[in-house]
């Protein structure tokens, strides 16, 4: 006999299209964007068809951060279904995973790769869907996270893929996801899927292929949200920082001219090193060199922006950053507002209750999160302000992020504040973020990636860092 459902949520009319894509089609890239409920479909469609007695279990792979936010959803929409966490020691994960029973069980990606074989036992032994959430994790589709899935695949007649930012950086990041769900029949090589990207008829004819795989839902089409706005605040370094700045940006000029194109590839990893280190500086000196006795500009623009709306209008405020010893100073900073962090090294298990605390409690009026770990999986409506200490290349993250503020449950007006070093490589990274959301639709309707920085010319390159603009060649 055939368990009921035990569902206790009622699902808006873009949820219920997800469960029947999901539910229907056995196999399928929920691509809906960040904060329209992926998991709470996700959840849904398998207690649907576990209902019906079409599957038995499901198999939830996720990155690590995100499994503890597994756990509590299916605690709060399907409080039915006994849910088994694999984790621990390499011998524990072992055992678990070999007497498996629980109708959900959750696997970090990296768990998963590191443990295909029983993996592959436990998804075979009985009839399981296998969920890969954040899938554009598996996007590199020679990376071992790929492979392990591309293995997994066979042995599920039901495949869900979930992401919001499933082309974080190009179209062609959609191959390997696709593959997956596919089973590679429909796509070809991947050789052939890129050369139909450059040419406007094979991409329509390649869409015309994709498109019952991929259910592509934005808040726009779906949700009567508050408005969002995106506000650059660009600072002027002071001296002894633009000194810092400019003598490190010089010396890697200096450098890559030197170089041919070829050279200039095979040093990629070292020059991409240098940018960071250079971003660093225009960020927080500190993060490079030793600097006692000074401030960076940004702290003093942030204690102005935290005096104006903590202090004075009684707002909660995100601060977001990706860099770890600039976390740590900014809880410090604002200590006595109550400030918590969530980045890296905040424990899994202790990150819902950070969130909550945030959310809830009147006295936590600041957290201070890392992309990384805070930009996925969490809501942190408590807020309408989300400050931007500092910016990365990863598109994803930026646009997960805002998304933490800026979904379901929000009421009021959201303003996200960047602030931008002026006449520094991060008004670049601005650039090449806006040009992300701004490129012309391909397949999905998500932004293109720019060029990866090597593969810009040595001169281009040099260029960018001496106009502070993108190149012309990839505008």
């Amino acid at each position: 006999m055939s368990p009921e459902a035990t569902l206790a949520a009622r699902l808006m009319p873009h949820q219920e299209e997800g469960v029947e894509f999901l539910a229907r089609g056995k196999c399928g890239l929920l691509a809906f964007e960040q904060g329209l409920g992926k998991t709470l479909v996700a959840i849904a469609a398998f207690d649907r068809l576990r209902a019906a007695g079409e599957l038995d279990a499901m198999a939830v792979i996720c990155p690590n951060s995100l499994k503890r936010n597994w756990t509590a959803e299916l605690a709060r929409f399907a409080p039915g279904l006994a849910v088994q966490l694999i984790e621990g020691s390499p011998r524990d994960r072992r055992r678990a995973l070999a007497i498996a029973m629980a109708p959900v069980t959750i696997i970090s990606y990296e768990t998963a790769r590191a443990e295909i074989a029983g993996v592959l036992a436990l998804l075979s032994r009985r009839r399981t869907v296998m969920v890969l959430d954040e899938s554009h994790a598996t996007k590199n589709r020679m990376s071992l996270t790929s492979i392990a899935a591309q293995h997994f695949a066979p042995r599920c007649e039901y495949r869900w893929l979930l992401s919001g930012t499933p082309v974080p950086n190009a179209a062609a990041d959609l191959y390997a996801q696709l593959k997956i769900v596919s089973g590679g029949r429909t796509l070809g090589s991947f050789e052939s899927f890129v050369v139909s990207l450059g040419d406007e008829r094979a991409a329509s004819a390649l869409r015309e292929r994709i498109d019952p795989l991929v259910l592509r839902r934005t808040k726009f089409q779906c949700l009567d949200l508050p408005s969002k706005e995106v506000v650059d605040l660009r600072v002027r370094l002071p001296e002894w920082q633009r000194c810092l700045y400019d003598e490190m940006r010089d010396r890697l000029v200096c450098e890559v001219r030197t170089m041919t194109g070829e050279s200039f590839r095979a040093s990629a990893p070292t020059i991409l090193a240098k940018l960071l280190r250079l971003a660093q500086l225009a960020s927080n000196p500190a993060l490079v060199l030793p600097v006692p006795d000074e401030v960076p500009i940004k702290f003093h623009e942030l204690d102005g922006l935290v005096d104006s709306l903590v202090r004075q209008r009684g707002e909660k405020v995100i601060i977001w950053s990706h860099y770890v010893a600039t976390l740590r100073s900014l809880v410090d900073r604002y200590g006595v507002l109550g400030a918590v962090a969530l980045y890296g090294e905040t424990p899994a298990a202790e990150r819902q209750s950070v969130v909550r605390l945030f959310q809830e409690d009147s006295e936590t009026r600041v957290l201070v999160a890392n992309p990384a770990a805070g930009g996925t999986g969490f809501t942190l409506t408590a807020a309408r302000f989300a400050i931007y200490e500092s910016l990365s290349w990863r598109y994803d993250l930026y646009a997960q992020s805002q998304d933490r503020i800026h979904r379901i449950g929000q009421e009021r007006p959201v303003r996200c504040l960047r602030l931008i070093a002026a006449d520094t490589v991060e008004e670049v990274i601005a650039q090449a973020l806006e040009r992300k959301s701004r490129l012309a639709k391909a397949l999905l309707g998500d932004p293109e990636g720019a060029p990866a920085i090597t593969d810009l010319s040595p001169a281009e390159f040099c260029e960018l860092l001496l106009s502070n603009q993108l190149p012309k060649s990839i505008q």
